[in-house]
């Protein structure tokens, strides 16, 4: 199986396919992973660099964020098979709320991936 990355903590936050928030974080010197829902079943995860605000600018500049390809090294496969994830050239991968995923740097886990299995129960009045 696949190494674990110390600097990756055991959870690192939620991902909804039920609104449009992104779900961003930082995985080496400057790039940053991104999950992005595209529909209520599929997301794509792509990467993007952040670009240095300026240091002579006097009010808060918004944080700039730059698409990148995704970077070498870095895989995407469906947990316990080792079987690639679909990947859309070399500008991101698509998952879906059903799967598990691992997402890897030369062979080491980046990210895990996976379904909670939750269910809301709501009672008839």
């Amino acid at each position: 199986m696949c190494a674990r990355t110390a600097e990756i903590p055991p959870f690192s936050g939620t991902f909804s396919y039920k609104n449009d928030n992104l779900y961003r974080r930082l995985i080496r010197d400057g790039v940053h992973m991104v999950m992005e829902r595209l529909d209520p079943n599929i997301a794509k995860i792509r990467f993007e660099v952040q670009h240095p605000v300026a240091e002579d600018t006097q009010a808060e500049a918004p944080i700039i964020y730059q698409p990148i390809q995704i970077p070498e090294g870095v895989t995407l496969i469906v947990a316990d098979s080792a079987i690639p994830a679909a990947r859309i050239g070399n500008d991101f991968f698509i998952v879906t709320w059903i799967g598990n995923y691992l997402v890897l740097r030369g062979g080491n886990v980046l990210f895990r991936i996976f379904n909670q299995q939750s269910q809301a129960i709501q009672l008839a009045e």
